[in-house]
């Protein structure tokens, strides 16, 4: 899959700013300290976190020249698209989309309520694809940082 291919078909082309990538970049670290506050519940640190996780495939993608356009579908987008835009290991991007369909069914059936352990996972997981951005920006994009 090229992002080219996508064209039509949920993206748009679109070029980006150092701005943007610097908004995008300050609102993903705003939400990981959030995550992080042992104050807020545990569903609310698992959203939080999740949002840092799509924030970062959004990032991703605009850093790349695209944008999702206005059909749905935008966070699976975002986030099976990693491995394009930034390089990030396939196999790492199961467990977004798991943790996806996890914040799904809290959101919209309620069924969901995350343990300590899976907030943990979850946040461990932002971090790690958060630094793997930021690599991928100093190696491919400087201009941006």
């Amino acid at each position: 899959m090229t992002l080219e291919n996508l064209i039509g078909k949920g993206l748009q082309r679109e070029p980006t700013s150092q701005a943007e990538i610097t908004r995008f970049r300050a609102k993903i670290a705003t939400k990981l300290v959030d995550a992080k506050s042992e104050t807020l519940s545990l569903d609310t640190r698992f959203d939080v976190a999740y949002e840092a996780l799509l924030q970062i495939g959004l990032a991703s993608l605009r850093a790349n020249g695209f944008r999702p356009d206005s059909r749905g579908g935008h966070h699976v987008l975002a986030l099976q698209t990693l491995t394009t835009t930034i390089g990030y290991p396939r196999e790492r991007i199961r467990l977004l989309d798991e943790y996806r369909r996890q914040r799904g069914l809290g959101l919209y059936d309620g069924s969901f309520d995350p343990s300590v352990i899976e907030v943990a996972a979850v946040i461990g997981e932002a971090i790690n694809l958060q630094q793997h951005f930021q690599q991928w920006l100093a190696a491919t994009h400087p201009e941006l940082l």
